[in-house]
């Protein structure tokens, strides 16, 4: 995922400064733990122009035949629905979509799990996720 510009970090910042604290639970309960994910709209992928670039050593049938998940037809909402279904699997909520100089941010939430690493507690963030990925 290319990176923000350092003005939109900043912005960011204080955007989830002043509304993540409307998040926070009182002391004594489970904390939160927060994810930011931008979406990033991006044109299909096309084998007659791969087919192009590569001079026609492969033709575009060829790319589609050999690379169908890439080159299939894709429906956008149905791949962010899929997107948000597996955020969802994992214990994610969506809370904010926020629009911060034309970029789509959406911000989730989900309890801090603890899972027990040879008797010490350790956030289960840091453990890998089997099922949200970035969208493409």
């Amino acid at each position: 995922m290319p990176q923000l510009p350092p003005f939109l970090l900043t912005v960011l910042r204080s955007w989830l400064r002043r509304h993540l604290s409307a998040w926070t639970t009182d002391p004594g309960t489970e904390p939160w733990e927060y994810k930011v994910v931008q979406m990033v709209a991006q044109a299909p992928p096309n084998a007659d122009d791969a087919s192009r670039r590569l001079g026609g050593s492969l033709s575009a049938e060829a790319l589609r035949s050999q690379f169908p998940e890439y080159y299939a037809s894709q429906n956008g909402r149905q791949q962010i629905s899929d997107f948000l279904n597996r955020l969802g699997d994992d214990g994610w909520e969506l809370v904010q979509i926020q629009q911060v100089a034309d970029l789509p941010l959406m911000l989730f939430k989900r309890r801090k799990r603890l899972a027990s690493a040879g008797g010490v507690a350790m956030p289960e963030a840091e453990q890998p996720s089997h099922h949200a990925e970035q969208p493409h």
